[in-house]
């Protein structure tokens, strides 16, 4: 097999804290197929021929990040220790964060699905004012795809990562009958505060962001807005949880956010898989993105619309006995609206950033 052809979307270093030690095999969900592997090789898992293309320099680099990333979080499973904020490896965490966040089968194929919606808007628009109802028709029929859909999504997050560094960090211990499971989209964002609105909510700058990523079957990292939420942890930031449920209620969002299959250790009860794909079976996603478009101004020859889509908001009511909400609860958003930045400057320096690479990538293409 060529050096690289395979590329991995969740690293084999993550996937191995769910192994028992000194094995390279964990248990696998298929979603679809409600299939139970429980000792499935880990090289095999969550990745794809030539997923970031056949250039070898990206798997390079996420295999440099992956490589601080997989000491900070063995420190993290044998000493119960993050990172202090400030520090390099806080920075280098922060970016594996954005990083695997963007870089999965789910994160492409929800780019996709929101670019799909808008040209497929834009195309009818047109083809009404024009009365080309063959057009109208074929798009149903049709499917619209970017070239290099995680690329771009990557990109993004190389720089959208830097919005997560004032995220407070903390560790979740599970010290219940349940273990914790990962998916192959395992970085899992939620806003507890915002929950219940019909636009997205949980965007990297906002206030009341969540984020949450297993470490294994008895640990987690959670992140989160300090300004919105209280967390009850300890002296050294860690929540201990005994409660089944609060297990389960967090393992949610791994069923919500999974592209295709759940990450568990190979010893996970088959029954407790079973019964929670049982109800998910109907609240799994069928779309990944919502989007809305508005008619600005309309004349007999020509049409100005404006559109906006992003993550479908998530159906998960996250009631963690060990957060405090620590702001009143928000008024409804209207479609246009989404929640505040909780660092407007931050935000700023990002948009610059991101002028800077479309700027670059616009030469690039001439």
């Amino acid at each position: 097999m060529p050096e690289n052809k395979s590329h991995h979307y969740v690293p084999q270093m993550y996937m191995r804290l769910f192994a028992p030690a000194g094995d390279n095999r964990i248990g696998v969900y298929v979603i679809d197929r409600a299939k139970f592997i429980p000792n499935a090789p880990i090289r095999g898992q969550s990745c794809r021929d030539y997923f970031y293309g056949k250039d070898a320099r990206a798997e390079r680099t996420f295999g440099h990040i992956e490589g601080h990333a997989a000491r900070i979080f063995t420190d993290a499973v044998k000493h119960n220790r993050l990172p202090k904020p400030g520090s390099q490896d806080h920075e280098w965490l922060i970016l594996y964060l954005g990083m695997q966040h963007a870089r999965t089968v789910g994160a492409a194929e929800q780019h996709n699905e929101g670019s799909e919606k808008l040209a497929k808007a834009i195309l009818r628009r047109k083809a009404e004012l024009e009365g080309n109802s063959e057009i109208i028709a074929a798009l149903d029929r049709v499917r619209i795809r970017r070239t290099n859909a995680v690329s771009e999504v990557v990109g993004y997050a190389t720089i959208g990562a830097s919005l997560l560094a004032d995220l407070t960090l903390a560790l979740i211990r599970n010290d219940s009958a349940t273990p914790f499971i990962a998916s192959d989209t395992p970085v899992v964002l939620h806003n507890r505060l915002y929950e219940g609105q019909r636009v997205s909510v949980a965007g990297y700058a906002n206030v009341g962001l969540q984020l949450f990523l297993p470490l294994g079957p008895r640990l987690a990292l959670f992140g989160f807005d300090s300004a919105a939420y209280a967390v009850h942890a300890d002296s050294d930031d860690i929540v201990t949880i005994d409660d089944v449920a609060q297990i389960r209620l967090m393992n949610d969002l791994q069923w919500e956010a999974a592209h295709a299959v759940l990450l568990v250790p190979p010893d996970m009860p088959e029954a407790e898989l079973c019964s929670s794909a049982a109800n998910w079976e109907a609240l799994r996603r069928t779309e990944r993105t919502v989007y809305r478009e508005e008619i600005v101004s309309q004349s007999d020859t020509e049409m100005r619309t404006r559109h906006g889509s992003g993550e479908a908001p998530s159906a998960v009511s996250l009631d963690l006995s060990f957060i405090t909400c620590l702001l009143p609860a928000p008024a409804p958003l209207d479609p246009w609206e989404i929640p505040p930045f909780r660092d407007a400057e931050r935000v700023a320096r990002a948009d610059r950033a991101f002028e800077r690479l479309d700027d670059w990538d616009l030469a690039r293409r001439r």
